[in-house]
C-alpha cells in the first residue's frame, strides 16, 4: 500500500501533523511519500492508494475558517487523481475549525454528501483518537 501525504504549513505546527501522520502510516506498514505542496510530485498520485492532505485553519477567530488560497489552488489542481473514499484531510487551529472540513471538500471537488475523513489538531500532534481515524481508513479502504 502507497500513501501520499501532502500538506501546506504556515509556521510549522501543520508540517509537524503531517510528519506524524506519515510516521503512523509507515509504522502501519504503508509505503509513505511525504511532502509539502509546494514540492510535490503529482506523478505519484495515480498510483497511490491513499491521499491525505491538509493545511492550517485561515479566517477570523470564530467565523469564516477556510483553506488558504495556495492549498484550495492546488486541491483544484488535483482534483479527480484519487477516488474520494481513498481521501482524508487535516487541519491544524489556533481556536476553532469552523467551516474547514466543508470548505476543503469544495476545493477538492467531492460533493456535500461524499464523507471524507478528516483530522483536526489544535497542537499538532496525533492523539489517540487521530490514530483510530487513521486506522480505520486505511483498514477500510485495504478492503476493496
Amino acid at each position: 500500500m502507497k500513501a501520499v501525504v501532502l500538506y501546506y504549513s504556515h509556521k510549522g505546527k501543520t508540517a509537524g501533523l503531517a510528519r506524524e501522520i506519515a510516521m503512523y502510516l509507515w509504522s502501519k506498514g504503508i509505503s509513505v511519500s511525504l511532502s509539502s505542496i509546494s514540492d510535490a510530485n503529482l506523478e505519484r498520485l495515480p498510483d497511490c492508494d491513499f491521499l491525505i492532505s491538509g493545511c492550517w485553519t485561515c479566517g477570523w477567530f470564530l467565523v469564516g475558517q477556510h483553506p488558504h488560497k495556495r492549498w484550495k489552488d492546488f486541491a483544484k489542481q488535483i482534483r479527480g487523481i484519487v477516488k474520494t473514499e481513498r481521501t482524508l484531510f487535516f487541519t491544524t487551529y489556533k481556536f476553532r475549525t469552523g467551516s474547514m472540513y466543508a470548505c476543503m471538500k469544495r476545493a477538492a471537488g467531492i460533493p456535500r454528501s461524499s464523507l471524507v475523513p478528516f483530522i483536526q489538531s489544535r497542537t499538532g500532534f496525533l492523539t489517540d483518537s487521530d490514530k483510530k481515524v487513521l486506522d480505520r481508513f486505511i483498514n477500510i479502504n485495504s478492503i476493496h
